[in-house]
């Protein structure tokens, strides 16, 4: 997609947001992956990825890093850390440019079990790591792309 036709598309949708609602006692593992439809919003191509994979072994357990070494563990937005968390809903909320003309970002939110949430703007996307239980290692954490 060419710059100025991404600029009209943004401005002409500018609340275009997908959500994926992962539902966290429901067994997924004997289903075919043909039979589960991917979960995808075209930005976090990696954490998608992750996603995916483990949405098929069961419930879906992250913990979120500011720092590749793992010691920096992120707060939500009651202040509790991200850290061995359920991940219940995952919302992609696409960059739009406002009435104004301004550029607005787009932003992916993790909601929790407990309804708590941890928000990242794609302008800052390179400053966190990410750590999905069964599927990626804790000792080698995955950037959050």
């Amino acid at each position: 997609m060419n710059t100025e036709h991404h600029r009209e598309f943004l401005r002409l949708n500018p609340h275009y947001v997908v959500t994926h609602h992962i539902y966290l006692m429901r067994d997924l593992s004997g289903n075919n992956p043909e039979n589960i439809p991917p979960l995808e919003d075209g930005e976090y191509v990696q954490f998608m990825l992750d996603v995916n994979m483990a949405v098929r072994t069961g419930p879906l357990i992250i913990s979120i890093y500011s720092d590749a070494s793992g010691n920096n563990i992120v707060l939500d937005t009651n202040g509790n850390p991200v850290n061995n968390r359920y991940l219940k809903t995952t919302s992609y909320s696409y960059p739009y440019i406002d009435f104004s003309g301004n550029y607005i970002d787009g932003i992916l939110t993790c909601i929790f079990g407990d309804g708590s949430s941890f928000s990242n703007n794609d302008e800052n996307n390179a400053a966190y790591w990410y750590s999905i239980q069964g599927i990626s290692d804790p000792n080698n954490l995955q950037q959050y792309t």
